[in-house]
């Protein structure tokens, strides 16, 4: 076959050699690119993960400027109901108010033990021993106060005990923790 025969070949079908030239060109195209393609793939799938993650992101963010004030406000709200640990005359004037609240007698003067100094938290619970004596019914009272009053309050060990003859009047001596800053 001569160059000519080649040359009549090619005008006689070119559609057919234009074809082969393409499909010799993606051939080899493909050939050189093959190794790229699991590269490529890869990067696709983590640029797909990246922005799912910020249409979630996106979507998740209505309304945050509400829910930051609203964290906010609970978190002032939480703070001003710790006890300050270093406030002693403040802090045992709290049991004397809900003494006279609820009508019992503090046995004995409430006793606020040390403040751990060796927490790693911001807050921890300000220790005291406390007793008091009264009815049955005004004790519950004061410990339902105690409870559910202005201070986050965990007792630790309490005994409840008749008090001399009198089986109307009860002693609830207590150990709790309330809550607190140093």
């Amino acid at each position: 076959m001569t160059t000519e025969d080649i040359v009549a070949l090619l005008k006689k079908h070119p559609i057919g050699v234009a074809c082969a030239l393409i499909t010799l060109f993606c051939g080899v195209l493909l050939y050189l690119r093959y190794g790229e393609i699991a590269k490529t793939q890869g990067q696709l799938d983590e640029a797909s993960a990246q922005a799912k993650k910020m249409i979630a992101n996106v979507r998740n963010s209505s309304g945050l400027a509400e829910q930051l004030a609203e964290i906010q406000a609970l978190t002032k709200e939480m703070e001003d109901r710790l006890m300050k640990a270093g406030q002693l005359a403040v802090n045992l004037q709290y049991f004397y108010k809900l003494e006279a609240e609820t009508e019992v007698k503090l046995s004995s003067d409430p006793r606020q033990n040390t403040f751990p100094r060796n927490i790693k938290t911001t807050y921890g619970g300000v220790p005291f021993n406390v007793a008091v004596q009264g009815s049955y019914a005004h004790v519950m009272n004061f410990l339902n106060k105690l409870q559910n009053g202005r201070h986050f309050c965990r007792i630790n060990t309490s005994t409840m005990q008749k008090a001399g003859e009198n089986n109307s009047e009860v002693t609830l001596a207590l150990t709790l923790e309330l809550l607190g800053q140093p």
